[in-house]
């Protein structure tokens, strides 16, 4: 492993791990079950990571904790899902992931109690509210990032998805539409972090077409959708009837997905995501890519030694212990 230097500290948001202040809970419809679905975000201690526990489960306490890692990830349609070696999953975790990837939180217990994530409004803007108010808690314990060292590739048909090195995390994604009113758009962003996610990402919405809502129903998917948690285009216009809430709404999104999806590497990712007429399971062999080889990157860390003696007072003064 490498130690941070003066070059890396500058370009590096933190030098600490974090967690939330305390906890707090999202709860509302999931978009394709179309289950009620309640969460609640726990602090946790460093070096913990993002984990997800399924609370309704009467599996054994050490089965049904789901690691948010792309080790993890299982095949699914229209969104990222995760499970466990018990057959225990998660699903459409991808916005909360995006938030916490942007705002920087390393180590996170999330309590859920179905399969699968509530859709909330099909942004991630509620989740960066939420922890905008809460504030973060910095841990003794030094951040680890997961450093990009060699571009790597994949492709399918036109699309792809290129994560180059750099010393930031930033992307450039482009998607095509053509023949329907979304077109061909870009968003670049070229630093992500919580500001930059708050002011160009974070309240894009996912979206879909009129013309492809028959057939996502026959497929027993977006069974929550509404106009209220998701963007419908029409053939000449959005059907909702607000309107979009920015310009780029549709590439916007799909950024916002990719960096919830990166996250799953296990850190913060310093890249440079250049993406085309990508999805989630394009992202997905991305990050299997990159672990296919120990040369593609490496762990940058301040410092290998962990506190341990921190992390117990921490326990005891609420943070959850999973």
């Amino acid at each position: 492993m490498l130690l941070i230097d003066a070059v890396y500290s500058i370009s590096m948001q933190n030098l600490y791990q974090q967690t939330i202040n305390k906890s707090c809970s999202f709860e509302g419809p999931s978009l394709h079950s179309g289950e009620y679905s309640r969460i609640t975000l726990h602090p946790t201690p460093a070096n913990t990571g993002i984990k997800f526990k399924r609370v309704d489960s009467k599996l054994p306490a050490n089965q049904i904790i789901i690691d948010a890692s792309f080790k993890n990830i299982k095949s699914s349609q229209l969104c990222t899902t995760i499970e466990n070696d018990y057959g225990l999953c998660v699903s459409t975790i991808e916005h909360l992931m995006a938030a916490l990837h942007a705002c920087g939180i390393d180590n996170l217990l999330i309590d859920i109690n179905s399969s699968e994530m509530p859709i909330l409004d099909g942004s991630a803007i509620e989740y960066v509210s939420m922890i905008s108010k809460l504030g973060l808690k910095q841990l003794n314990s030094k951040k680890k990032y997961l450093k990009i060292l060699k571009t790597i590739e994949v492709k399918r048909d036109d699309a792809y998805i290129k994560i180059h090195p750099s010393d930031d995390l930033s992307v450039d994604y482009t998607i095509n539409y053509p023949d329907t009113i979304v077109g061909r758009q870009n968003i670049s962003v070229d630093t992500i972090n919580k500001n930059t996610f708050v002011n160009e990402l974070a309240e894009c919405r996912t979206f879909t077409f009129e013309t492809e809502l028959e057939i996502l129903r026959s497929n027993g998917i977006i069974k929550g959708g509404t106009l209220g948690n998701a963007v419908v285009f029409g053939k000449d216009s959005v059907l909702n009837q607000d309107g979009l809430r920015t310009i780029n709404e549709p590439v916007k999104h799909k950024a916002l997905d990719a960096i919830g999806d990166l996250f799953l590497a296990g850190n913060c990712v310093l890249g440079y995501i250049e993406a085309y007429c990508a999805g989630h399971s394009l992202m997905h062999e991305a990050l299997k890519e990159i672990f296919s080889d120990q040369d593609n990157w490496e762990i940058v860390i301040s410092s290998e030694a962990s506190d341990h003696h921190i992390q117990l007072e921490q326990l005891s003064a609420g943070v959850v212990n999973i």
